[in-house]
């Protein structure tokens, strides 16, 4: 966040907590009923892991937002943007995620979230020239990422976070 704040963006930090994955079935409905109505035009949707699967099922809904970063989402892999609100989503990868295969695995299996998927592991698969992959493990002149949340290793993030925030500078 400090990254997303030294750009000059505000940033609001909705801490929902801890869930399993196999919560995600329930918890996820919930927890995107009391967020929708907080997303105001002009904001721009991140997420982690299952949080992208919560920001693109909000994008689903209608939230407002004008984009949406998804790192290493456990979220299929051939999303579409939802309405014309939503200008822009980058997905940030790693060929090193495991986790999000399981996540795949798992959609299939019916035990998680039906919007889960392996994106984080192989990044978008659409056409859609405004969804822009970034694969963290091999981009020139970045620190190479491999795993589910290594883009948060401080030093990885030092680099990334200033990434991010340099594109979504100007986007909001």
């Amino acid at each position: 966040m400090a990254y997303l704040v030294a750009a000059g963006l505000e940033v609001t930090y909705p801490d929902y907590g801890y869930e399993l994955a196999i919560e995600t079935r329930i918890i996820n409905g919930m927890i995107e009923g009391t967020l929708l109505h907080y997303i105001k035009p002009g904001d721009i949707l991140i997420g982690h892991s299952n949080g992208c699967a919560i920001a693109y099922h909000l994008l689903l809904m209608g939230a407002p937002a004008c984009g949406a970063v998804f790192i290493n989402g456990a979220l299929e892999t051939s999303i579409i943007r939802p309405g014309a609100q939503c200008g822009f989503i980058d997905v940030y990868w790693n060929p090193g995620d495991d986790v999000t295969e399981i996540a795949r695995v798992g959609q299939e299996l019916g035990i998680y979230d039906e919007l889960w998927g392996e994106l984080g592991h192989t990044g978008y698969t659409g056409k859609d020239p405004n969804i822009s992959n970034f694969n963290c493990g091999a981009t020139k002149g970045m620190p190479i990422v491999s795993g589910h949340s290594d883009f948060f290793t401080p030093t990885k993030l030092a680099a990334w976070g200033a990434f991010l925030a340099d594109r979504l500078k100007g986007r909001s």
